[in-house]
């Protein structure tokens, strides 16, 4: 490049540098935990929303996560001097703070405690806002409308949202049990709900002698609303009471939970028989309506409603049942005495054999070839529509995927051990009758190969029928609360730490990877949002290579389209599993247009190399950051020599892959994108950004084998003329999801789409034998 070019280009930027130099490093606007204080009173301040348990409050360190209902003061004691308290709210004083909703502006509550949050961008490290609030959904301010904060080298704005309002709930009604509906939990339901985002809300509530039965509320921005539930007592005056075969001592002889079970179908039988006798005009007198969609400031067709009006309609049946048998006189203590039993049994956990039905091998990438490999097991437990219906994907200690499956086709004996965490199926009704119970709280599954039980590794998949069930999905998406941690470490936050080998268990907003006969291996990205260049912005769905596209992808493509438009590899590092390089932006733009993609815009790249994350240089979301496990840069290549094998870029995937499955999008070679860029260009649009209008020059990510550690920050761009190649940059494609949604792949991901049907392929009698001490 000549050296004209090269002032030309670098003369907008020297006029930057007196500006440049004096920004601070990211690290002056972050808290670290030695900073915190412990054991230092509270400093009064006028109006605070937290109260002082005792009139005294004693700072603490920090844990992750913040608990549910509790509200947090960061207290600013100097430069080098943080002070942390906890209570409950002040609801009086809630209503005078200014609220930053986390999900909102694309933050998690375990960074945001070490961050230092300021009124103006305008100010130094040091001049950070003196009282900030926390809770495990908002950040909230005392004084400005307005927080800024500063991330990857830039000031970003926190936008303000509608101040979240509180629930009370007050009966005095004793064992009162409430469930929520619209809310997800951890634990039981406490007496007061905080913080809830202006909106519907509803809950079930129940209670021994009362009669079951589901309420809502519409919390508006800021206010306190309070839900006082009032249940229906259970009447008991019998006029009929009919005869039944099930008795308390039948009951009590009941050993397990299949003949509790049956005794309950008996009993239910019975009474049916009996309904007659029953005037059910009176029950629908007492018993209460559904609110209307306009009380709750809801339409009748959003979620929230509908899934009030399902839960209503399950609990009115619920509590006519219930209402029925209080007219039954003496059946209604057998029918009391069935429930205990079955709530009892079902509260135990099970641990039992099964003969599998059908076994067959899970295809997928090895990371080692980049090839269709098994690289697991699936085994059918069990038939359609019977008590045990599960599938489970996965491979076990001590054999290959492969060679496991060779062993069951040669005709291994094998038994499936499964451990379910409650023996406690999902009923399922239709039209008020029974149709069947299935189990569903499966959490162990062993696998037993010629009497020898081998440690397995894997996850459970429900057919369709039982995974949409309400119930099934309420357990589900049971929010599982972590143990409290300090935060002991600066670069400390929620971690995901390094899995190895093959596992099924993935992130919950992690991709799909698939095997494309085509486009090779792809990662299905879902719709999201992000923080892009200080603002959030929103990402349509797409798909993107899960590696830098190889010079054997390259070759195979080449071989197949026209020579008149083949491209020539340039490369100079030469092996079948090394990046393409040497490659201008054009060329590499129309390889992935004759694959029926593009080059990835800025904004894809960096959302799918971010992996649903705010940090840029990944290995500092570890707990011991090592830049060396995750990328091939300066120090572990260039500097290495060309004598050494490790000298240039390094085949693909050989370094480990964000959460999202995604190889050396840090370092190995740089990739350009799709988007122009220019220096003076500062509009980021809310959706799928395009990049620059102006400029001619192309925008390159992710850093080389030639560049130090702080290049390889996701969120650091680089430019050049789009005809320019380096051996230091590469490419990798992305495409519509249109693309992979119509059509086949030739190999099945991971974890797949639960099964719809099953079948005894296998032959032979499906069993289930309980282990010693199951019920």
């Amino acid at each position: 490049m000549k050296f004209s070019h090269l002032c030309a280009r670098c003369l907008p930027l020297l006029m930057l540098l007196p500006a440049l130099s004096m920004a601070d490093s990211d690290r002056n606007y972050k808290i670290a935990p030695n900073l915190f204080k412990k054991g230092v009173g509270m400093h009064e301040v006028a109006d605070m929303p937290i109260v002082r348990e005792g009139g005294l409050s004693i700072s603490e360190t920090p844990t992750i996560p913040l608990k549910s209902n509790t509200i947090y003061l960061r207290q600013k004691k100097g430069p080098k001097e943080y002070h942390w308290f906890s209570g409950q709210l002040d609801v009086n004083n809630f209503t005078r703070l200014h609220a930053f909703s986390l999900k909102e502006n694309y933050l998690k509550s375990s960074e945001v405690i070490g961050m230092r949050f300021y009124g103006s961008s305008n100010t130094k490290a040091f001049q950070d806002e003196s009282d900030i609030y926390f809770d495990k959904e908002y950040i909230y301010s005392p004084r400005v409308p307005k927080l800024f904060f500063r991330k990857n080298d830039r000031w970003q704005m926190l936008k303000e949202t509608d101040l979240p309002g509180v629930i009370n709930i007050s009966s005095p009604i004793k064992d009162l049990q409430t469930t929520s509906i619209t809310i997800k939990m951890v634990d039981s339901v406490p007496s007061r709900i905080y913080p809830v985002k202006p909106g519907m809300y509803a809950f079930a509530f129940s209670a021994p002698d009362y009669l079951p039965y589901v309420d809502a509320v519409y919390v508006p921005s800021g206010s306190v609303v309070e839900l006082k539930p009032e249940l229906i007592a259970v009447d008991t005056t019998a006029i009929n009471p009919p005869k039944t075969t099930v008795t308390l001592d039948s009951v009590a002889a009941a050993r397990t939970l299949e003949q509790t079970e049956y005794l309950y179908d008996k009993l239910t039988y019975e009474l049916q028989r009996n309904v007659d006798l029953v005037d059910t005009n009176e029950f629908s007198k007492i018993y209460p309506t559904p609110r209307r969609p306009l009380t709750l400031n809801i339409a009748e067709d959003e979620q929230p409603y509908h899934d009030y009006m399902v839960r209503f309609k399950q609990k009115r049946l619920e509590a006519l049942d219930l209402w029925r048998s209080s007219k039954m006189g003496p059946a209604r203590l057998v029918n009391k005495a069935l429930r205990r039993k079955l709530d009892s049994l079902q509260a135990l956990p099970l641990r039992g054999a099964m003969i599998p039905s059908k076994m067959e091998p899970v295809y997928g990438i090895d990371p080692a070839t980049n090839e269709k490999a098994v690289v697991g097991i699936r085994v059918f437990l069990g038939k359609d529509h019977e008590r045990y219906d599960v599938s489970w994907n996965g491979y076990v200690d001590g054999y290959t995927p492969d060679s496991l499956y060779a062993m069951i086709v040669a005709g291994a004996s094998v038994r499936a051990i499964i451990t379910l965490e409650n023996n406690k199926p999902v009923w399922h009704y239709q039209e008020g009758l029974l149709k069947g119970r299935y189990q569903y709280r499966y959490s162990k599954l062993e696998l037993e190969i010629d009497k020898n039980i081998l440690p397995s590794h894997g996850s459970f998949e429900l057919p369709g029928y039982i995974f949409d069930m309400t119930e099934v999905q309420d357990w589900l998406n049971r929010p599982i609360e972590p143990p409290p941690q300090e935060i002991s470490e600066e670069r400390k936050v929620e971690t995901a730490k390094a899995d190895e080998g093959f596992h099924l268990e993935v992130n919950a907003n992690a991709p799909r990877i698939i095997r494309d006969k085509i486009r090779g291996s792809v990662a299905l990205i879902d719709s999201g949002a992000f923080r892009y260049y200080g603002k959030v912005v929103s990402m349509s769905p797409f798909a993107i290579h899960t590696t830098e596209v190889t010079q054997q992808m390259f070759k195979e493509v080449m071989a197949k389209i026209d020579s008149t438009q083949r491209i020539e590899d340039h490369s100079t590092f030469l092996a079948p599993r090394k990046p393409v390089h040497n490659i201008n932006w054009e060329d590499a733009r129309k390889f992935c247009q004759a694959i029926g993609g593009d080059l990835p815009t800025e904004a894809q790249w960096e959302f799918a190399g971010r992996a649903d994350n705010n940090e840029g240089s990944l290995w500092n979301l570890d707990e011991n950051p090592n830049v060396n496990i995750y990328a091939v840069y300066r120090d572990n290549s260039y500097k290495k020599g060309k004598s050494s094998f490790d000298y240039g870029p390094q085949p693909v995937s050989s370094k480990k892959p964000n959460q999202w499955g995604l190889y050396d999008m840090s370092g190995n070679v740089a990739e350009w994108t799709l988007d122009s860029y220019s220096m003076f260009s500062f509009w980021v649009e809310d959706s799928n950004p395009t990049g620059s209008m102006m400029g001619s020059n192309k925008v390159y990510k992710g850093g080389s084998w030639k560049d130090k550690e702080s290049v390889l920050n996701l969120t650091e761009r680089d430019d050049e003329d789009p005809r320019y190649w380096s051996d230091a940059i590469g490419f990798r494609c992305a495409f519509s999801r249109s693309i992979f949604d119509m059509r086949e792949v030739d190999a099945a991901p991971a974890a797949t789409e639960p099964e719809k049907t099953m079948n005894n392929a296998l032959g032979g009698e499906t069993s289930w034998t309980p282990f010693a001490g199951s019920k």
